[in-house]
């Protein structure tokens, strides 16, 4: 839709837990779509339930989403779905964070394992379940895997190099699964949009979601493997309101 005004007066039919990342997505675009869309969140603040999501920091998450004006989430997932703050700021969700601690090793113990293995070399990362590393060849990449598997914990690609050793089984996907199911949600409910690099990880698990228009062809192919993920023709705040058009939460006004 090229036409923003379509969106004016729209309402949402059902509850929604809408789960987005925030830097080029639902604070980014048109500000008039941007205007649109946090009317009709704030019309139906009853029925919605805004899960911020992020691969960087808490403290980046919490402070971007403060800057741009948004409206408070019920959740901050940030550093790839092992930190999880409550949306007013009064601390961690639970039991979801005590159980994703209890699948970490622990940092220096980490640390320690991967020291020993050739090519592979750990980058700052501050998160308190997460280490990302740099790898150098895929010889190395292989021995990094076979160590992470022997620590409890998997490893996810994040870019250029750099990979991350997750505690096993957690990443953005499992953890707003796991939030889901400790909330008593319907996954029916759950609108997942995704853009990045990892960001698959939402997909096949019983939600709907959507690839934003700007995210790589890698992605936007799960669009081909499910049937229930949409590929949207437009980024920002304006793909948030296609999205919710094409999945079926949001009826336009009648003429």
């Amino acid at each position: 839709m090229s036409d923003i005004s379509v969106y004016k007066d729209a309402t949402l039919v059902r509850p929604l837990v809408l789960a987005v990342d925030l830097d080029e997505t639902f604070a980014a675009g048109d500000g008039s779509a941007r205007e649109q869309l946090f009317t009709l969140l704030e019309a139906h603040a009853d029925e919605v339930r805004l899960v911020y999501m992020s691969h960087g920091s808490a403290e980046h998450l919490i402070g971007f989403a403060a800057e741009a004006e948004l409206p408070v989430p019920a959740v901050f997932m940030a550093d790839s779905g092992t930190t999880v703050l409550k949306g007013d700021g009064t601390g961690t969700i639970e039991p979801t964070q005590r159980n994703i601690i209890q699948l970490w090793p622990g940092k220096e113990s980490v640390l320690k394992h991967i020291d020993e293995i050739d090519g592979v070399t750990a980058v700052e990362d501050a998160a308190p379940c997460r280490q990302g590393v740099k790898v150098e060849g895929e010889e190395a990449l292989e021995a990094l895997r076979v160590k992470a598997d022997s620590l409890g914990c998997h490893i996810d690609h994040r870019g250029d190099g750099e990979w991350n050793i997750l505690p096993y089984g957690v990443d953005k996907g499992t953890t707003l699964g796991r939030y889901v199911v400790e909330e008593n949600l319907a996954p029916n409910a759950v609108l997942a949009l995704a853009e990045d690099v990892g960001d698959d990880c939402l997909f096949g698990r019983g939600w709907r979601g959507a690839v934003f228009s700007h995210a790589g062809e890698e992605l936007k192919a799960f669009g081909d493997r499910f049937h229930n993920v949409a590929v949207l023709e437009k980024s920002g705040a304006t793909g948030v309101l296609e999205a919710l058009r094409t999945q079926g939460w949001l009826e336009l006004a009648k003429n």
